[in-house]
């Protein structure tokens, strides 16, 4: 679609990284990914018990689960980004969830925990 609106098709050589600076067109994912970090460090900081922090919280009960390869559930991308820590009590700490905002928004390969 970018390379539409400025004319150019693939024979012209133009990498996407140009196409993207000409356009000044954001990225949809890269979007998507902000606001879900957003999200997730509101729910985490919630105190009372609303719906949205026991629906984090909660564990499926002891059932197998079915053949195939599991189904990826919204925090596991979180739990990704921060192998191993508790990004809960990480997000507790509103700067420091911050700073690691704009890295958790750009795409899985340059992405890179602190």
């Amino acid at each position: 679609m970018e390379r539409s609106m400025l004319n150019i098709t693939y024979r012209d050589r133009k990498t996407n990284i140009w196409v993207r600076e000409k356009t000044k067109v954001t990225d949809v994912i890269e979007q998507v990914r902000r606001r879900k970090w957003t999200w997730a460090g509101q729910v985490s900081r919630i105190r009372d018990n609303r719906w949205t922090l026991r629906i984090i919280t909660w564990k499926p009960y002891k059932r197998k689960r079915r053949k195939g390869k599991p189904v990826r559930r919204w925090r596991d991308e979180l739990d990704d980004y921060w192998k191993g820590t508790i990004w809960q009590r990480i997000a507790q700490d509103r700067q420091m969830w911050k700073q690691h905002a704009e890295a958790f928004a750009q795409p899985r390969d340059t992405m890179a925990a602190q």
